[in-house]
Protein backbone atom coordinates (compact mmCIF):
# COMPACT_ATOMS: atom_id res chain seq x y z
CA UNK A 1 0.00 0.00 0.00
CA UNK A 2 1.02 3.92 -1.18
CA UNK A 3 1.57 6.30 1.80
CA UNK A 4 -0.77 9.10 1.35
CA UNK A 5 2.69 11.35 0.87
CA UNK A 6 4.28 9.63 -1.53
CA UNK A 7 1.12 9.47 -4.32
CA UNK A 8 2.41 12.37 -5.81
CA UNK A 9 5.74 10.36 -7.15
CA UNK A 10 4.06 6.84 -7.03
CA UNK A 11 5.00 6.36 -10.84
CA UNK A 12 8.73 7.86 -10.48
CA UNK A 13 11.13 4.65 -10.03
CA UNK A 14 13.66 6.84 -8.18
CA UNK A 15 11.49 6.88 -5.34
CA UNK A 16 10.50 3.16 -5.33
CA UNK A 17 7.42 4.15 -3.54
CA UNK A 18 5.99 0.47 -3.74
CA UNK A 19 8.82 -0.31 -1.02
CA UNK A 20 9.25 3.03 0.91
CA UNK A 21 7.59 1.87 4.50
CA UNK A 22 9.69 -1.01 4.65
CA UNK A 23 12.38 0.57 3.90
CA UNK A 24 11.82 3.79 6.45
CA UNK A 25 11.06 0.75 8.77
CA UNK A 26 14.10 -1.11 8.64
CA UNK A 27 16.36 2.07 8.52
CA UNK A 28 14.63 3.24 12.07
CA UNK A 29 15.23 0.06 13.54
CA UNK A 30 18.75 -0.27 12.29
CA UNK A 31 19.92 3.45 12.31
CA UNK A 32 21.85 3.21 15.55
CA UNK A 33 23.51 0.12 14.39
CA UNK A 34 25.09 2.04 11.14
CA UNK A 35 26.52 5.46 12.85
CA UNK A 36 29.65 6.74 13.20
CA UNK A 37 31.15 7.35 16.54
CA UNK A 38 30.70 11.30 16.50
CA UNK A 39 34.08 11.46 17.92
CA UNK A 40 35.97 9.48 14.93
CA UNK A 41 37.97 12.28 13.42
CA UNK A 42 39.76 13.03 16.61
CA UNK A 43 41.30 9.09 16.03
CA UNK A 44 41.67 9.97 12.27
CA UNK A 45 45.25 9.74 11.32
CA UNK A 46 44.75 10.06 7.69
CA UNK A 47 42.46 13.00 6.64
CA UNK A 48 41.90 16.19 8.71
CA UNK A 49 38.02 17.95 9.49
CA UNK A 50 39.05 20.06 6.50
CA UNK A 51 39.84 17.21 4.44
CA UNK A 52 36.90 15.81 5.06
CA UNK A 53 34.62 19.12 4.50
CA UNK A 54 35.76 19.56 1.27
CA UNK A 55 35.12 15.81 0.34
CA UNK A 56 31.38 16.76 1.71
CA UNK A 57 31.09 20.42 -0.09
CA UNK A 58 31.82 18.79 -3.15
CA UNK A 59 29.33 16.02 -2.75
CA UNK A 60 26.65 18.80 -2.29
CA UNK A 61 27.38 20.11 -5.52
CA UNK A 62 27.22 16.85 -7.13
CA UNK A 63 23.91 16.33 -5.61
CA UNK A 64 22.30 19.53 -6.29
CA UNK A 65 24.16 19.39 -9.98
CA UNK A 66 22.21 15.93 -10.85
CA UNK A 67 18.90 16.95 -8.29
CA UNK A 68 19.61 13.72 -6.08
CA UNK A 69 17.56 12.65 -3.46
CA UNK A 70 17.97 13.76 0.13
CA UNK A 71 18.49 10.38 1.48
CA UNK A 72 20.99 9.49 -0.93
CA UNK A 73 23.38 12.42 -0.12
CA UNK A 74 22.85 11.48 3.66
CA UNK A 75 23.64 7.65 2.95
CA UNK A 76 26.76 8.59 1.20
CA UNK A 77 28.30 10.94 3.66
CA UNK A 78 27.27 8.13 6.54
CA UNK A 79 28.64 5.57 4.44
CA UNK A 80 31.94 7.80 4.45
CA UNK A 81 31.52 8.70 7.87
CA UNK A 82 31.41 4.80 8.85
CA UNK A 83 33.99 4.07 6.30
CA UNK A 84 36.54 6.50 7.60
CA UNK A 85 35.86 5.56 11.27
CA UNK A 86 37.23 2.07 10.46
CA UNK A 87 39.89 3.43 8.89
Amino acid sequence: MVNEADRPVVHDPQYVSEHANTIYDFCLRTEDDYTANENYMGRQSDITDKMRAILVDWLVEVHLKFKLLPETLYLTVNLIDRYLEKE
